[in-house]
């Protein structure tokens, strides 16, 4: 991204005071003595101002980095002069303010909306070097401006990241690159880690592209006149080169990145929960785990443009990562250019001779023809479904795809929605694609998004001699997976608007990283359950992290927009949850085809950015009219981090936790299933909590029969149809036959229509983009406000706008008998969201009661809560549903796999008098059907008078 801001301000300044005069003039002589004799020639030469001032400063709080740069320049010259500031941040970073002085004038900026056209503002451009002295992964920020004669100028940058961890360390880069030798230059960097610092080193300074520049003497260790201090939770690290030491670095003042690398103490369970101000953040790096298996295919550009050092480098980068293959791992090879060209038909093992005739195969291939990047994709999916569909692995396994190319698609099909759309087909969310990016030539934006909408990660490797190590180097963050399927949940009444909780993989020495806001800051524990598969076992994790109310006493921020519209101070935790979210949203709606959903969610980013004040694609920056500065520079509003994190820094560090009291009240599953439900053959059951009746009945239906079960078509907008399969009757049963429910089918007309349509082998869900699920994997997938989760080989759970919940339990059996088969169960776990006017056969008694009006005497007073009486023969009583009298019988019933059994009162005639109207009204024309003829007759029955209540 390069962010210019252009100004030509030749506006009346006010002077500056005698004693600001003679602080600058000596600044600047100071330079003038230092500086050896060929820079202070060339400086006389040039004409632009001398630079006297150069700071950074970061303050890291629990991974997250708050940077401010600050600038001064002086103009000595008796004519105005052209002046530029410059500066490379993170491109992971938002920028939260920039601040910019002339004489006594100071200009400050406001994060607004982005508008198309604007004067005065900053101009994004996206994936665009034009610096020689630009570093990868870096995004530039410039501004520029005219200092009248004699005059000063100073620029304050603030900016945010959160650091991510790469191959077991944190890493927090400072671009040192002010253009110019500086007399004061200082880069200094605070770090506080609560769980405490292990592995703390500073690398020499790093400039990849080194025109004009040198390097240090001894270049092995830290930058010359480093000082580090650091005790078991805090580190403060200053660099502060003179003018010679400058100069012996790089005489052009372009030093490079200074780079802190770090890791922290951590947890072996459930991670590192912290909890500030109704706001956490859950950072979870487990290790020590045994690998899971690998099914890797190497995709391979081998197109005209890759001849000479880009395929000889990519070469030798797959001979490093082919021999740390691991023995449980599969891979094949795949070259593409106009033509597929296969190593293997099939993925093969990783044997010493695999091994050797792959590194042969690669070095046979040879460039020639265009890129059919699409063909190449869909070759490499169908290799790895029909291996994952054709061996019977017991391991679970990671499938991966990296993809390496330098170009754009020039042959087969090249438009990018397209490729992206047969991709994301293929792959069906079981696949994660890696895509390398080769050259500045390679369509990285279309790469990119190959990564984002298929669980992978992207990376640019620039053509030059250290190409192969970062090729390496990347597929070393994805050497070791450990864990897949990772969920991580927290009680929806304590926690709302988390951060993403679902990760397809997990790689060893990465980390994930959740946020989340609080409902109330009211409770003494938060509960934390993390399921994930790992090798052959699935794994389960909880406990209950003590949460302090205590709260902070003074601002981390760089920024005055941070602070909250109620005057409290705010957090680092809050500043990184409000990162994290925008970044999630910026991700979706780059996945996101729909135009509406697209708007959606750049309208929810915009509003977050701009309450934040990050700049982002969605908003801008521009700079207010000038006001007089007449205080220091530090005490410009907005730029308290410009003076020091010192105070923060030891109230934080003062500031230890103790454990909380013991949670009052036990922590309540997610999802809690209720009594009513359909199984079996098929059995259904009703209850009745006001009352505390349980009902139950059976259907004697035919095979092929779609049955409503859940007709709330016109009101929440939800539908549910059950499916019968036949079986035949066991021996000397009173049945001819007996049915089961082969497929559930769920319809979602809010807020978009969707569909789900559940098997005992398969989950499809159909909202815009078709997902098949398998049943005998844990998944889980959500989208606007449906959220799906598949329990492998034993439920589906299907949540609708967080007020409606089913739960399908899957029953399958190895050896069926011949009255056997593989069927469903339906079960409402929550129907709050379904309205008063919901019918079918299950629906229409959730928001009725039931009462006993008749009972023999054998069951005694307490009708609600009698056992099985022993009687011969059971006697009839009588309830009362829906103004209807129903005969019915006491029995015991097993629902819920048949792990627990029910007492309840049983309609013996088929619920003949118990339903509205009779069976056949409760048959479906077709899966999706969502007519309710039988609920419109009800009720125009009732609004005519012929329908009428039986007295008692």
């Amino acid at each position: 991204m390069l962010l210019l801001l252009g100004l030509c301000l030749g506006l009346p300044l006010f002077s500056e005071s005698q004693e600001d005069a003679r602080k600058w003039n000596d600044i600047s002589e100071q330079v003038a003595l230092r500086v050896p004799r060929q820079p202070r020639l060339l400086q006389r030469l040039k004409t632009k101002p001398l630079m006297a001032e150069f700071s950074v400063k970061s303050t890291i709080i629990s991974r997250y980095a708050f940077t401010t740069v600050s600038c001064r320049m002086l103009n000595r010259a008796s004519e105005d002069q052209d002046a530029e500031f410059q500066m490379q941040i993170p491109e992971s970073a938002f920028i939260t303010n920039f601040t910019m002085l002339i004489g006594d004038n100071v200009y400050q900026s406001e994060i607004t909306e982005k508008e198309k056209k604007s004067a005065n503002r900053i101009k994004e451009k996206r994936n665009k070097t034009t610096d020689d002295n630009e570093e990868k992964g870096t995004d530039v920020f410039r501004a520029s401006l005219v200092i009248p004669s004699k005059d000063k100028a100073a620029f304050l940058l603030s900016y945010e990241e959160l650091l991510q961890r790469r191959l077991g360390k944190y890493e927090h880069t400072i671009s040192v690159r002010p253009q110019q030798l500086v007399g004061r230059l200082t880069v200094e960097v605070n770090i506080l880690e609560r769980s405490g610092l292990t592995s703390l080193e500073v690398l020499p300074l790093h400039n990849s592209r080194k025109r004009g520049s040198g390097k240090a003497e001894g270049d092995l260790g830290p930058p010359p006149s480093t000082v580090v201090n650091q005790n078991e939770t805090f580190a403060k690290v200053i660099f502060k080169p003179t003018v010679v030491q400058q100069a012996k670095i790089a005489q052009n003042g372009i030093l490079g990145d200074f780079i802190i690398r770090y890791d922290v103490k951590r947890e072996q369970n459930i991670g590192d929960i912290q909890v500030l101000n109704g706001y956490f953040v859950h950072y979870f790096a487990p290790k020590n785990l045994p690998p899971l298996p690998k099914n890797v295919i190497f995709v391979l550009d081998i197109s005209a443009s890759m001849v000479g050092a880009k395929l000889q480098q990519t070469r030798e980068a797959l001979v490093t990562i082919l021999n740390d293959l691991r023995p449980q791992d599969r891979f094949n090879i795949i070259g593409f250019s106009n033509r597929i060209k296969m190593w293997k038909d099939r993925l093969v093992p990783v044997t010493p001779e695999n091994i050797r005739n792959g590194k042969l195969y690669m070095y046979h291939l040879s460039p020639t023809g265009g890129t059919d990047i699409n063909g190449a994709l869909q070759t490499a999916i169908r290799l790895l479904n029909n291996y994952v569909a054709q061996n019977d692995i017991e391991d679970r396994s990671v499938s991966l795809i990296i993809f390496l190319t330098d170009g754009k698609p020039t042959f087969g099909e090249t438009s990018t929605p397209k490729i992206l759309s047969n991709t994301k087909e293929a792959a069906g969310g079981q696949i994660c694609i890696f895509t390398v990016g080769i050259g500045s030539d390679v369509d990285f934006k279309l790469l990119e998004k190959l990564s984002l909408e298929n669980c992978g990660l992207t990376r640019r490797v620039l053509e030059e001699e250290e190409a192969g190590a970062q090729l390496i180097g990347f597929y070393d963050e994805i050497r070791t997976p450990l864990l897949s399927d990772i969920r991580i949940d927290y009680p929806p009444d304590v926690v709302e608007h988390a951060t993403k909780t679902l990760f397809p993989n997990y790689f060893n020495g990465s980390e994930i990283v959740i946020a989340g806001k609080m409902v109330d800051r009211k409770f003494d524990q938060l509960h934390v359950e993390i399921t994930a598969s790992n090798s052959k076992k699935f794994v389960i994790l909880k406990k209950d992290i003590p949460v302090d109310s205590q709260k902070l006493g003074n601002d981390v921020s760089t920024d005055p927009g941070s602070a909250s519209d109620s005057g409290e101070d705010p957090n680092h935790i809050e500043r990184l949850w409000s990162y994290l979210t925008v970044k999630e949203l910026l991700s979706s709606w780059l996945q996101s085809n729909s135009e509406r959903e697209k708007e959606q969610l750049r309208q929810k980013a915009q509003t977050l950015a701009l309450n934040y004040h990050f700049l982002t694609p969605f908003t801008s920056m521009k700079l207010k009219k000038p006001g007089l500065h007449t205080g220091r520079l530090e005490d410009t509003h907005g730029m308290s981090a410009a003076t020091g994190p010192e105070t923060v820094v030891q109230s934080l560090r003062g500031a230890d936790r103790q454990p909380g009291p013991a949670l009052k009240k036990p922590y309540e599953p997610r999802i809690k299933i209720s009594k009513t439900s359909v199984d079996g053959d098929p059995h259904f059951v009703v209850d009745f909590p006001l009352s505390k009746l349980t009902v139950c009945f059976n259907i004697d239906g035919e095979p092929g029969d779609i049955l409503r079960l859940v007709s709330d078509h016109l009101d929440s907008g939800v539908t549910v149809n059950g499916e019968l399969i036949g079986a035949p009757a066991p021996p000397n049963g009173h049945k001819k036959q007996r049915t089961y429910f082969r497929t559930i089918t769920i319809l979602i007309n809010r807020p978009e229509r969707s569909y789900l349509e559940i098997t005992p082998n398969r989950v499809i869900l159909d909202g815009g983009e078709r997902l098949v699920l398998p049943c005998n994997q844990s998944v889980v997938v959500g989208s606007r406000g449906l959220e799906v989760s598949v329990s492998a080989n034993a439920n589906v759970t299907v949540t609708i706008q967080r007020t409606i919940a089913f739960v399908i339990l899957v029953h399958l059996y190895k050896k069926p008998a011949p009255f056997q088969r593989n069927h469903l169960g339906f079960y409402i776990a929550n129907s709050k969201g379904l309205s008063n006017n919901c019918h079918g056969l299950l629906g229409q008694f959730l928001n009725q009661d039931a009462k006993l009006i008749e009972a023999p005497a054998v069951y005694g007073k307490n009708l609600s809560h009698q056992p099985f009486p022993q009687t011969k023969e059971t006697p009839e009583a009588i309830l009362k549903v829906k103004g209807r009298r129903v005969p019915v019988v006491w029995k015991q019933r097993k629902i819920y796999n048949g792990q627990e059994q029910v007492d309840c009162w049983f309609d013996r005639n088929n619920a003949a008098k118990l339903i509205d109207g009779v069976y056949k009204d409760y048959l479906a024309s077709h899966p999706f059907d969502t007519e309710n003829t039988l609920g419109l007759s009800m009720s125009r029955r009732a609004e005519t008078g012929s329908f009428h209540e039986e007295s008692v």
